[in-house]
């Protein structure tokens, strides 16, 4: 079951406490949907200072620190997070948001095929942005692997953008099915990339950079 918990009308700090209510009193594997009206870091931060490897974090949409964010009750504690856990993670937790997607856009739900495009945009672009800015860089520095199997998934994440262009370009002119067709498209995409990065790719990096992960990890969670 879904939990909500609007925070919009309290500061930070404060939000940071229900927060910390809400995540004490919920079973494992238990998830809430909050909205912010502004300083995510702080709500993130503090949860990530007390509740590290307990819980999955993302944004769901707005920008800036703003917004809706989804917070996951992890089923059991990982105090050391490792790169093929964190980021497989989110691809399922993306793969979820892509099937009610598909499904109401296959049945030509224009309102709800929005709002789930919105979220799924919003949800590869965090996804991008943990590895191109966190965990890309890391492993090209420690291995000197700059045109190697990184070059590939930066190349695969632009064609994966191109067809959300395309998407949101439907979707906008009215033509839900143009949206079910470019899902049919990036779901062969998607699940070849996420083969790739979760087989190999996510391996080697918990391989050649060790303890690490963890901190990379955390610095992977505050990406928009």
């Amino acid at each position: 079951m879904k939990h909500t918990l609007d925070l919009t009308g309290v500061q930070a700090a404060e939000g940071l406490v229900r927060l910390q209510e809400w995540f004490a009193a919920a079973a494992p594997d238990a998830e809430v949907e909050i909205t912010l009206a502004g300083d995510a870091g702080t709500v993130l931060h503090g949860m990530q200072e007390k509740h590290w490897g307990m819980f999955d974090w993302a944004p769901l949409d707005g920008r800036g620190g703003s917004g809706g964010y989804w917070l996951k009750k992890l089923a059991a504690p990982q105090p050391k997070r490792r790169i093929v856990e964190f980021l497989t993670a989110d691809h399922r937790r993306c793969d979820t948001i892509f099937a009610t997607l598909e499904q109401e856009a296959t049945a030509g739900n224009k309102e709800t095929t929005g709002r789930f495009l919105g979220r799924f945009e919003r949800g590869m672009q965090h996804h991008f942005n943990m590895e191109e800015k966190v965990f890309f860089p890391a492993f090209e520095a420690r291995t000197g692997m700059t045109r190697g199997p990184t070059m590939v998934m930066r190349m695969e994440h632009e064609q994966m953008r191109g067809i959300l262009k395309q998407m949101r370009q439907a979707l906008d002119g009215g033509d839900v099915g143009g949206v079910a067709r470019a899902c049919s498209t990036l779901l062969m995409v998607m699940q070849q990339h996420n083969i790739k990065e979760e087989q190999m790719l996510y391996a080697m990096g918990d391989m050649h950079l060790g303890n690490e992960g963890d901190a990379l990890a955390r610095q992977m969670q505050t990406q928009e």
